[in-house]
């Protein structure tokens, strides 16, 4: 599943560098992911379960020169990879000889679960991911690109398939990124979201619901909501008056 690769795409969008910087945001996210680097040591070395997930058994555990890299690729291999197919309801060969693109992907790209497929994986924060530590040399097939969802640097009907999970409600601009989806993803293009409502917060600034999904995403025929829960892998919401719904233009692909 993994081997050392020595290369990271760093496409930026023609006025990356102009935009406000939403720091506070930012810094939310990344204290975020520091502190879960934490917990991914501390679960591999058997001293806690992570999001319901036990410790990694001997035989479970990927071993590289770096302990914390090691940590992080084991918790990709046992959580990440079958998250996605769960929270995404798919299975590894859905994306079959397609072009996906994953917004949001985060610093472990999951979406490499998906088999024979090319995979681009879209964030704005790839950089700060490399300097707190996350190892992305180590996934093959996968292009990281660093850009704003509003603003991809992609040529018009680029993609095949477009996914995103648990990262459309942390986009600057929820509208400006449906129409930036649009644009790149083809005529006949797939898209599945999973995607969480929830009160504002400093990460995650979108207040989003079925009436706003539905008018962002008026342009995609089909487009509808598969499912809605408080539940989802590893993880349950204690909040009622937050959800997560997945959303869709299809319901399977025929290749």
């Amino acid at each position: 599943m993994v081997r050392r690769i020595d290369w990271i795409i760093n496409k930026i969008s023609r006025n990356f560098r102009s935009r406000p910087f939403h720091r506070s945001k930012y810094r939310a996210e990344i204290e975020f992911w520091k502190n879960e680097l934490m917990l991914y040591e501390k679960w591999y070395d058997g001293k806690i379960s992570l999001y319901n997930e036990p410790p990694p058994t001997v035989n479970e555990k990927i071993i590289v020169s770096s302990h914390k890299d090691s940590a992080i690729l084991t918790w990709a291999k046992i959580h990440q990879f079958s998250k996605y197919l769960e929270d995404l309801s798919l299975d590894r060969n859905a994306f079959k000889g397609f072009k996906v693109l994953d917004i949001g992907s985060g610093p472990i790209p999951s979406a490499c679960i998906f088999d024979n497929c090319e995979l681009f994986c879209l964030d704005p924060l790839i950089e700060d991911y490399l300097k707190i530590g996350f190892p992305l040399h180590y996934y093959d097939h996968v292009k990281f690109i660093k850009g704003y969802s509003e603003d991809m640097p992609f040529e018009d009907h680029y993609f095949d398939a477009i996914i995103s999970v648990n990262a459309i409600d942390h986009v600057d601009d929820f509208f400006k990124t449906a129409k930036e989806i649009e644009r790149v993803l083809k005529p006949q293009g797939f898209m599945r979201m999973h995607i969480h409502y929830h009160k504002k917060t400093s990460a995650e600034p979108q207040e989003l619901n079925d009436d706003i999904v539905k008018e962002a995403f008026k342009w995609c025929s089909e487009w509808h909501k598969l499912s809605e829960s408080s539940k989802k892998h590893g993880y349950s919401l204690n909040n009622t008056e937050e959800l997560f719904t997945l959303w869709t233009n299809f319901n399977s692909i025929r290749n």
